[in-house]
């Protein structure tokens, strides 16, 4: 039993204490990671594309619904592949490089908050990464995010273990990773992680220009953007000379203009202030505190956080900048500020009472909220009531640090009851994803389709109004958007449609092979909305969804 209480109070040995903390993190990423269909939009272009790699053999040409899709890099849709291959074009193969990559970005979190604040410093920057909202919304979402987060992060991994090792090894290591991160997601990161990079090293030579200068020509600048350049610009140069100026003017839109452009909508300077206060749940306000606590003493940027520091505020500066605004953007910030909130907590802090007071407030506060939130979530989502099992556990493990941690240094549970309190939020949720399954009768549908004879892989399927975007992943065959009844009832030959009910009165001479109810909206990726619409229909409302009728004419 004590060695149980040292671990779950963060007292055990370092080694023990990490393998601990992982497996429960990675329990946590794996519970029902693949029991929903793919989501839509975003999930099924990563899906639909790699399937339909494997149905024609090219993985250099990527298309969606058969059309070209030059949006991306394609690293992500490689992995995913790669997974698939192994086991399985499902659900369970297309998340699974996301999730390890994941566990792979928590992990290396640790390892720079080991490398610059010791054993101590390496466990609170895992658990504080480990847990944030944004993170735990993309775990096992098939897109950029999560890939881009990992070879980001390894990229600044292996330049401040170069940096500070001197070993030019490092450096390399550093660029092939950031050619993988370009050909994650495109070469403004580049500039990105360049800034980050200058910074730090300014910042570090105390702003002596001439420091700087000399410390820069240690990163073997000549060698490594050439190496940059030939990982992450090969497929675009391939794709360039083979489509021209049609791939450029996608790619260039997608990639440059939507981080560098700006228009008079994009100007809103407290955008990512506001991602902040939520996106590190349960340790923003804690940021928000450490932020101050810096900003109001400067001179301990440099020892405390210099490199954490200069890798928050570029990407602050440049993505507020950015004419694309969205939150999953700043996931590539939340090592940084895990190691800014664990810089305080392990350096000497200020003997001030009223900070003091102020710091334990943002790190217990949230989680007292927190953990109510999870008795309600309960209730809230309809969960059977022996799922009040779950909150009540980790009430029993606070109780526990609180006892244990009594008359000692609080830093253990300052980090440790947040962490403790969201982590049954997260467990709800994640119970919570099998029973919505039956209002996402994706599968559902391209198993009726997949199961007709009758119906050949080269036919079609026509959708009234909106693509639902992972028909075609499940239907296994192109779909056609914006139809209408009238054009669906004129089409000849062999038909196969995804109507309205509504509309079955407009159309003759077809069969029904399946009805039921469809999220009647975009997208999902709005989840606390779609969740919402789900609980309602639970309760009989179902405003928020349209019935729909699949239906064949021979």
């Amino acid at each position: 039993m004590k060695k149980f209480t040292d671990l779950i109070t963060l007292q055990a040995n370092h080694k023990q204490q990490v393998v601990f903390l992982m497996l429960v993190i990675s329990m946590l990423y794996f519970f029902n990671f693949h029991v929903n269909d793919i989501w839509t939009p975003n999930e099924s272009f990563y899906a639909e594309s790699v399937r339909e790699m494997f149905e024609s053999g090219n993985f250099l040409d990527i298309k969606y619904n058969y059309e070209p899709r030059y949006n991306k890099p394609p690293l992500t849709y490689w992995l995913i592949a790669a997974s698939s291959y192994i086991f399985g074009l499902n659900e369970f193969g297309i998340r699974l490089p996301i999730v390890l990559l994941t566990i792979g970005s928590v992990w290396l979190t640790y390892l720079l908050g080991k490398r610059l604040y010791g054993e101590k410093g390496g466990i609170y920057s895992l658990m504080i990464m480990a847990v944030s909202v944004q993170l735990m919304a993309v775990k096992q979402y098939a897109s950029p995010e999560i890939p881009l987060t990992f070879f980001f992060t390894l990229t600044l991994y292996w330049f401040i273990k170069a940096y500070q090792e001197h070993k030019t090894k490092y450096f390399y290591l550093s660029y092939i990773a950031l050619g993988l991160t370009v050909l994650t997601k495109g070469y403004p990161y580049i500039v990105v992680i360049g800034g980050i990079i200058g910074l730090f090293i300014l910042i570090d030579s105390n702003f002596n220009i001439k420091a700087t200068l000399k410390k820069a020509s240690q990163i073997k600048l000549h060698f490594g953007i050439p190496i940059v350049l030939i990982i992450g610009m090969s497929w675009v140069a391939y794709m360039y000379f083979t489509y021209g100026q049609d791939f450029w003017e996608i790619f260039q839109r997608e990639t440059f203009d939507r981080a560098f452009t700006r228009n008079e909508k994009s100007l809103r300077p407290f955008f990512y202030v506001e991602v902040i206060s939520w996106t590190i749940l349960p340790y923003s306000l804690a940021f928000f505190t450490v932020l101050a606590y810096y900003i109001s003493a400067p001179k301990k940027l440099k020892s405390d956080i210099a490199f954490p520091f200069a890798w928050f505020l570029v990407m602050f500066v440049i993505f507020t900048a950015a004419k694309g605004k969205i939150p999953t953007y700043f996931i590539q910030a939340h090592p940084a500020m895990a190691l800014m909130i664990t810089a305080l907590l392990v350096n000497p802090r200020p003997k001030k009472l009223a900070f003091q007071r102020a710091l334990k407030i943002s790190f217990y506060f949230p989680a007292v909220l927190i953990l109510l939130g999870s008795f309600v979530s309960v209730y809230f989502l309809g969960l059977a009531f022996v799922w009040y099992f779950i909150p009540v556990t980790f009430t029993a493990i606070i109780i526990l640090v609180i006892a244990k941690t009594k008359g000692t240094d609080h830093i253990n549970s300052q980090i440790s009851i947040p962490f403790y309190a969201i982590l049954g939020v997260y467990i709800l949720v994640a119970a919570f994803l099998k029973p919505i399954e039956k209002y996402r009768p994706y599968s559902e549908i391209g198993s009726v389709i997949n199961e007709q004879e009758n119906i050949d892989r080269s036919i079609p399927i026509l959708i009234e109004k909106t693509l639902i975007h992972n028909i075609p992943f499940y239907a296994e065959r192109p779909a056609i958007r914006d139809q209408t009844p009238e054009q669906i009832n004129a089409n000849q030959g062999k038909t196969l449609a995804l109507v309205r009910a509504e509309s079955l009165g407009d159309i003759s001479g077809f069969e029904t092979l399946w009805t039921g109810m469809i999220y009647d909206f975009p997208s999902e990726s709005q989840f606390a909305k779609f969740i919402k619409a789900c609980i309602d229909a639970e309760n009989g409302d179902y405003s928020k969804f349209a019935e729909y009728h699949l239906i064949y004419k021979d």
